[in-house]
């Protein structure tokens, strides 16, 4: 194991930074970002004098460790410093931009506001409407679409506080799930009081502004589907898999997936852009390693990145699919948990907030049980053998993929959600080839824009594949002993978890240096 750290040192940056965030965290209270800031020059030039003095590499090595994890405290005081703001009591004028399609509650109507001028520039917030037939609601508004008007900011800490904040069942935290997607207020948005206008952008980042006019793209091409001949519950699994829009997901399908372990299918992930990523590497052909195919590739991939709103999951897959990219250029096609470690820093460093959120965990655990598993539980299968039978590969590398990513996010499942779904193999081989032929043939649709004949047939096609892969997922969850629910484990108990893996990748890695009966295969990482 300590030559896998020494192979990838960032694995060891990323771990002392998460330290520093969670060390940020604990004493966001108590020490503020000027303390914070004074304490990491003081180590930072203590690190550089004893660098200057031959000071012993050991003593050097954890004088720079220190510095990366003051350095995480800082940052995430920084954060919670910014996420902080007064509250009026009187209303005050705004402008803004919807940035979420309106969701229907018990009395009223939701959706997300990217506020763009005033003291919440740049941050999101929570706009509530009474319901009613105005033709001037916000339920005839579309991302994108530019409002301005006079509301009151209320604290969105001091609803989620009433409304629970912590639920200790499932371990979800409403207040982190804010922090996380930077949503810092609510208000309320009374007829007359607002209307719709054209807002300028010149406060939002540069990453905002892109992303809400790939976000206006999605949209439609959303519409686009909805007019198409797709069934109502087919075109929730194809808007969910392609472009990430869960809406018109039914509570029974999701808890269909859920149940029969492919939940991973509706949310977009690494899987989703990969099949993207191949698919782009197929049209290319023999020009994919020209520099600028290559260009080409890495923009497709981040375009639709923004385009799908940027999900922490599919951030981390954009990343290392770019770094990948920049690898082939080098003739150096090897995937190592540097990679990882690179897009789990930049995300980190970006939004420290990001570490609580648990899409975030899940997606980096699973990469991490792949690189980590994948390899070594292949070692004991002949190679060869594997190469001369196609299908029996195929058959293997899925269940061994499965077990790597299965292995690391169980527990994460177990201790959010409370279950385990016992038919994930079986799940996998089902849901994964359908959605990789679904996700290839909305491609093509899209691509036959200029042919509506043919682009309704395709559009069928793609209908009828989403309809075999809910029944039979739900056949799966169907199965006796799908699931066992109500696990119910405490902060030690998943620590203590994690351990165990711990103990059998220790084991896998003694083993393999004892047991090689195949001396031509070798583990990457």
């Amino acid at each position: 194991m300590n030559s896998t750290l020494q192979l990838n040192p960032l694995v060891r940056v990323v771990a002392m930074l998460i330290l520093g965030i969670a060390l940020g965290d604990v004493l966001a209270d108590v020490v503020g970002v000027r303390i914070w800031l004074g304490i990491f020059v003081v180590a930072v030039a203590a690190a550089f004098v004893a660098y200057n003095t031959n000071v012993r590499p050991m003593v050097q090595s954890l004088m720079l460790f220190g510095c990366i994890i003051i350095g995480g405290a800082l940052r995430m005081s920084m954060s919670v410093e910014r996420s902080h703001f007064y509250f009026i009591q009187t209303s005050e004028p705004f402008s803004a931009v919807v940035s979420s399609m309106p969701v229907e509650r018990t009395k009223t109507l939701r959706c997300e506001l990217t506020i763009a001028d005033g003291r919440f520039a740049g941050h999101r917030v929570y706009a509530y409407l009474p319901k009613g037939k105005d033709a001037n609601n916000i339920s005839a508004l579309s991302i994108g679409d530019g409002i301005v008007g006079y509301t009151q900011f209320l604290d969105i800490d001091d609803y989620s506080n009433q409304h629970g904040a912590y639920n200790i069942a499932t371990h979800f935290d409403y207040q982190r799930w804010l922090k996380v997607h930077d949503i810092v207020a609510r208000c309320f948005l009374r007829d007359g009081a607002w209307q719709r206008d054209v807002v300028q952008l010149d406060y939002l980042s540069g990453v905002q502004r892109v992303q809400l006019r790939c976000m206006t793209l999605r949209e439609k091409l959303l519409k686009r589907y909805r007019e198409l001949a797709i069934s109502n519950e087919a075109y929730g699994v194809v808007a969910a898999m392609t472009l990430g829009d869960k809406s018109s997901l039914t509570a029974e399908l999701r808890e269909s997936f859920s149940v029969s372990g492919a939940s991973h299918v509706l949310a977009l992930s690494g899987l989703h852009l990969g099949i993207l990523y191949a698919l782009l590497v197929m049209f290319l052909g023999r020009r994919r390693h020209n520099i600028l195919m290559l260009a080409f590739i890495i923009i497709a991939v981040w375009g639709y990145t923004a385009m799908v709103g940027m999900p922490l999951s599919l951030l981390r897959s954009a990343f290392m699919l770019t770094l990948f990219t920049f690898a082939q250029m080098l003739q150096r096609n090897n995937v190592s948990l540097n990679y990882l470690a690179f897009a789990a820093l930049v995300l980190l460093l970006a939004s420290p907030w990001s570490l609580w959120d648990v899409g975030f965990q899940m997606s980096f655990l699973a990469v991490l049980g792949i690189l980590l598993f994948n390899d070594r539980l292949r070692v004991f299968v002949s190679h060869k053998y594997l190469e001369t039978h196609p299908l029996v590969n195929w058959c293997f590398s899925m269940i061994v993929v499965s077990l790597s990513a299965q292995l690391m996010v169980a527990p994460l499942v177990a201790y959010y959600f409370g279950r385990f779904s016992c038919y994930f193999l079986l799940s996998n081989f089902i849901a994964i080839p359908l959605a990789t032929v679904l996700i290839y043939l909305s491609v093509v649709m899209y691509a036959l824009f200029f042919v509506p004949c043919l682009q309704g047939l395709v559009a069928i096609a793609v209908g009828w594949i989403a309809k075999v892969l809910t029944l039979s997922l739900a056949w799966v969850s169907s199965l006796p002993a799908a699931s066992v629910d109500g696990i119910e484990l405490s902060n030690v108990q998943l620590w203590l978890v994690y351990l165990v893996v711990a103990v059998v990748y220790a084991l896998l890695f003694y083993l393999e240096k004892i047991y090689k009966p195949f001396d031509n295969f070798r583990p990457r990482v």
